[in-house]
């Protein structure tokens, strides 16, 4: 637990929880790039997709990188490209039903 001053109390001390996930740095430094890879790998096969799938492929990318590094110890870029690549390739594909 960190020990933090709230700009609003003038120098009183508040202690706030410093919660870090395994992912968060990365979330913070390619949270963008994800989405930008995800809707790129999207176009073509689904280009009506809406952001609601988007986001739930995304939500799936960031699922996979926080399971790989709970095991693997290390998650890179080159791991989320690799994941975003495979939740667009293995989506179901309902248009047409």
């Amino acid at each position: 637990m960190n020990i933090m001053t709230d700009s609003l109390g003038a120098g009183r001390s508040v202690p706030v929880a410093k919660k870090q996930t395994g992912i968060a740095d990365l979330q913070s430094q390619y949270e963008g790039k994800v989405l930008a890879l995800v809707v790129r790998d999207l176009a073509p096969v689904d280009p009506k997709a809406g952001e609601g799938i988007v986001m739930e492929l995304v939500t799936r990318v960031w699922g996979m990188a926080e399971r790989h590094a709970a095991t693997a110890g290390r998650t890179t870029w080159a791991h989320l490209s690799w994941f975003a690549h495979h939740v667009v390739a293995n989506r179901q594909q309902t248009a047409g039903c």
